[in-house]
């Protein structure tokens, strides 16, 4: 008979650990999943804030669209959306009205073509007569631009007739000035002549009368000769290559009797290592100079110095005019550049008028400032030619490469 194996009974002991063990695992179990409930309820939360947040997104977006689309419609600014070919994808209502028949698919090239007469700088001229301004501005990693074109037919018009209203103003008061300038010595020439049909005069004092009454016309005759110069001088014919050393030489030859004559010291220095030229007029560049030179004799007193130097800077000639006068006062330094404008009861003001109006059409301009002795110093710029070539009359520069230094008394 076989003898069976036998179990032993699990104790009361072991079965209240195990129920224990298993209470323990479905606590945590049932931790874990109400966790998760609220993982999942926090998780639903933020995607519905998400949700929320991306969605008033995507309506703030649409509302700034619909805004920007209604800008664009409404823009009197004409605009245009190009792709990568040039052609139009996208334009506004006033780009249409501008540019007759465009449509989308349009090639910029041929409405440019057919409808802009001519281009200058930034402005087309449209063959309708409009003028437009035009610029222009890459999109998305320039494959498609943008073009903004601003009607300003109008404003250039209104432009234009202020310009032509200032024109007018200050031909006016130009002519009234001169009137004025031209009334003294007109006036002593008259009564120079009437007193030259009086019968009781004698030889001497007929020829007194003869010669003052010329003087007087020479007079008025230097006025509109000034005049004339001034409203040329704007317009300067730049065809001629000068010679900077030898007009400043010449300048100081023209000015040395005048100088001797009123008891003053005229010194000349150039100061140049290579040649001095420019291109401009040179009878008209010589008189702006002479006038500078004229300007600084009268202003010095007895036994006073004018020095009359020639220098480089950078791009530009500089030919100093220096006096040991009074100098120009700082208040007068902006105005004795106007024309009519002139602290001597003789003088006509247009002198130092004309040298600005023939520096400024040579390029150049020129200024004042006071020199060491408090005299003034009057500095006309001039631009450099280009491409110079140096004339035969050029004096070499010396082997040193030192300044040359030349002075006349």
């Amino acid at each position: 008979m076989t003898k069976m194996s036998q179990t032993a009974p699990i104790s009361k002991q072991q079965l209240e650990q195990a129920f224990q063990l298993f209470t323990q695992a479905s606590q945590r179990l049932a931790d874990s999943y109400t966790e998760l409930q609220l993982q999942v309820e926090k998780l639903n939360l933020q995607l519905a804030a998400a949700n929320s947040g991306r969605m008033q997104q995507l309506a703030e977006k649409e509302r700034y669209a619909h805004r920007f689309a209604l800008l664009l419609d409404t823009l009197p600014a004409a605009v245009l959306v190009l792709d990568s070919a040039g052609r139009v994808l996208q334009f506004n209502p006033a780009a249409g009205a501008l540019f007759a028949g465009l449509s989308q698919g349009d090639a910029w090239e041929e409405i440019y073509r057919s409808q802009v007469r001519m281009r200058q700088d930034d402005e087309l001229h449209l063959h309708t007569g409009r003028v437009v301004s035009i610029s222009r501005q890459a999109l998305q990693d320039d494959e498609e631009q943008i073009l903004l074109l601003l009607d300003i037919t109008a404003a250039l018009e209104l432009k234009q007739r202020a310009q032509r209203q200032q024109r007018l103003s200050a031909m006016g008061q130009m002519a009234a000035q001169l009137a004025h300038q031209i009334r003294t010595p007109l006036s002593a020439a008259l009564l120079y002549s009437t007193h030259l049909g009086r019968g009781d005069l004698s030889a001497d004092q007929r020829q007194r009368f003869a010669d003052s009454s010329r003087t007087a016309l020479l007079q008025m005759e230097q006025q509109i000769n000034d005049m004339l110069a001034f409203t040329r001088g704007a317009d300067v014919d730049r065809s001629q290559q000068i010679d900077l050393t030898q007009l400043t030489s010449e300048v100081n030859d023209t000015l040395a009797p005048l100088a001797a004559e009123h008891g003053l010291t005229l010194g000349l220095e150039i100061e140049t290592a290579t040649p001095a030229t420019i291109r401009g007029n040179r009878s008209a560049l010589l008189g702006a100079v002479i006038n500078l030179g004229r300007n600084a004799l009268e202003h010095c007193g007895q036994g006073g110095e004018v020095r009359l130097r020639l220098t480089e800077s950078g791009e530009e000639w500089r030919l100093l005019v220096s006096d040991d006068g009074p100098g120009v006062p700082e208040a007068l330094r902006e105005r004795i550049f106007d024309p009519f404008f002139t602290t001597r009861s003789q003088g006509t003001g247009l002198g130092l008028a004309v040298t600005q109006a023939v520096l400024l059409g040579h390029g150049g301009s020129v200024s004042v400032e006071r020199n060491g002795s408090g005299g003034a110093r009057f500095i006309a710029h001039l631009p450099k030619a280009e491409n110079a070539v140096a004339t035969d009359a050029e004096e070499p520069a010396n082997a040193d490469d030192t300044p040359i230094l030349r002075r006349a008394v």
